[in-house]
């Protein structure tokens, strides 16, 4: 230490060496002689001045218990419980859950399908066969395509028969001279074989009795009255002609229509048939305009069990909703497939006999909610 001043007084000596004593003591000690070790219990303190043993004693052990209490760490767990997701979300019978409702979707829909069904037939299934015969052999419809082969087979051979050459060659047609012994024309056929096929039951007839309805004495006759037969030439509009559809009418289902419709086509008043709609795989709705003064404006007559939906399509019908008369028009349908719930709710009165793949190829000119795609029109009607 440099000399001080000898201005100094000694009292101020004494305290300036005690000053420096205590900052050199102070640079002199460590920082882990201050902080103690986790192991160790002494903090560094200055101890007081104890007057007994007994005393220093007890601040040994107060120092000890505060050191305990200072790293004391509690043994019980205070962590929160697992949480069970699975059972509180029910994810775990997701799957289970999932299959019943499809099951029970699945159910309801069906129910609804056995309640729609009911709704529309009245309770009335099926009324024209008591039992429905289930067969896996391909022979009855083998034996249909054969019989339909064989008819379009005897048109063509019609057809070529009627065939004249443009050039004359000096011989002599033997095909054209042994046709004069033999009926050739389609119409007289066509009624022929069909007469064959023509069983109408009496007890449908019987209720004509009262009526003194004098009946046809031939075959030929008896056929033109109850399956007369009309044609349609049909056309694509802007474009070609589709084909011509044949017609055979049931007299006995609908007498007053079947006249109608023999009245309009017997004149071949073509333009008074509107095809309205077209529901492809289903039906063809078809309108013609009546006059003011026709007996389609009264209650018909009718007879729906002529007629069986579900056997075959091609067939025209109308709803029973007319039977108490028609309005400004004659409604009527074409189906395209066999629809047994049409049972119990149309009535048919006829058939297309021939031309049944040009009316099938209708089906791609309509669509789902029954509006024409193309315009199709009839060109041409008549009775055959």
């Amino acid at each position: 230490m440099s000399d001080l001043p000898q201005c100094v007084s000694s009292d101020s000596l004494f305290e300036l060496r005690h000053a420096e004593q205590h900052a050199e003591k102070q640079k002199s000690i460590k920082w882990s002689d201050v902080v103690p070790k986790k192991s160790s219990i002494r903090v560094f303190k200055d101890k007081p001045n104890f007057k007994t043993q007994e005393e220093e004693i007890y601040y040994e052990l107060w120092l000890s218990h505060r050191h305990r209490l200072r790293h004391i760490r509690h043994e019980v767990e205070n962590q929160a419980p697992g949480y069970q997701w699975g059972r509180r979300t029910g994810a775990c019978s997701l799957t289970k859950n999932a299959a019943q409702f499809m099951e029970r979707s699945r159910q309801n829909i069906q129910l609804l399908v056995e309640i729609s069904k009911t709704l529309r037939t009245h309770g009335v299934v099926n009324p024209f066969r008591t039992e429905k015969v289930y067969t896996s052999s391909s022979m009855p419809y083998t034996l249909r395509k054969l019989e339909d082969i064989d008819e379009a087979n005897l048109d063509i051979a019609r057809r070529l028969l009627d065939v004249v050459s443009d050039l004359d060659t000096g011989l002599k047609n033997k095909s054209k001279a042994k046709s004069t012994h033999v009926n050739t024309t389609p119409v007289k056929k066509r009624i022929h074989r069909s007469s064959k096929l023509l069983k109408v039951s009496p007890d449908r007839l019987a209720k004509y009795e009262g009526y003194n309805i004098q009946m046809p004495a031939t075959k030929r006759e008896h056929h033109l009255l109850l399956r007369p037969h009309i044609y349609f030439d049909i056309y694509l509009k802007d474009a070609r002609p589709l084909g011509h559809i044949v017609v055979e009418l049931y007299t006995e289902a609908a007498p007053v229509v079947v006249l109608e419709l023999i009245r309009t086509c017997s004149h071949n008043m073509h333009k008074k048939f509107i095809i309205k709609r077209l529901f492809p795989d289903l039906w063809m709705d078809v309108e013609m305009p009546l006059h003011q003064i026709t007996d389609l404006h009264k209650p018909l007559e009718y007879d729906a069990k002529v007629v069986d939906h579900g056997a075959s399509g091609c067939l025209l019908s109308f709803r029973k909703d007319y039977l108490q008369g028609f309005h400004n028009n004659l409604c009527f349908s074409m189906s395209f497939r066999p629809i047994e719930v049409a049972n119990g709710s149309r009535v048919g009165f006829g058939r297309i006999v021939e031309g049944g793949k040009i009316f099938d190829c209708l089906q791609s000119y309509g669509s789902k909610n029954g509006k024409l795609i193309r315009s199709i029109l009839f060109t041409g009607c008549g009775v055959i």
